[in-house]
């Protein structure tokens, strides 16, 4: 396979996920996140039709489970740390711990009106993401200790 036949892949790949007909809305609940595959995969959040999140899995309905929790994934994290810093009584979420009480239900409201469009991929997720991340700098992805965007 040679190099322009990779970029149309990851063109086609690309173009699925940012089809606002793929998009599902956040809905944030156990059952709703085991309603997607257990496959590897890449996924990416839209906000009012604009990019703020891409990640990889290999598990795309383990991961959509983490989103449940600020402990479990960096996409609460950072949202809670770019929008509601200066929220009194704000203290930062870790692996370990999550936020107040007050700011974990604005992050959940916020990401209710988030939309999700995943796509089962077998292999190539970590360029991926990282291929969106350097082209689009969604606004919720950092650089993280594994030296990528973090998933």
């Amino acid at each position: 396979m040679d190099i322009e036949t990779i970029q149309q892949e990851i063109e086609r790949i690309e173009e699925h996920l940012f089809n606002s007909e793929n998009w599902k809305e956040l809905k944030l609940t156990r059952q709703w996140a085991k309603s997607f595959p257990n496959d590897s995969g890449v996924y990416m959040l839209f906000e009012n039709g604009k990019l703020v999140y891409v990640g990889e899995s290999g598990s795309l309905s383990g991961r959509v489970t983490d989103m449940l929790n600020s402990r479990h994934h960096t996409v609460r994290r950072a949202l809670g740390e770019l929008r509601f810093k200066d929220v009194p009584d704000y203290k930062k979420a870790t692996s370990s711990i999550k936020y107040p009480e007050h700011i974990e239900k604005m992050v959940e409201e916020t990401m209710k009106g988030f939309k999700i469009s995943l796509l089962p991929i077998p292999f190539g997720r970590k360029e991926f993401e990282e291929y969106i991340d350097s082209k689009h700098k969604p606004e919720l992805n950092r650089k993280g200790k594994r030296g990528g965007a973090n998933a």
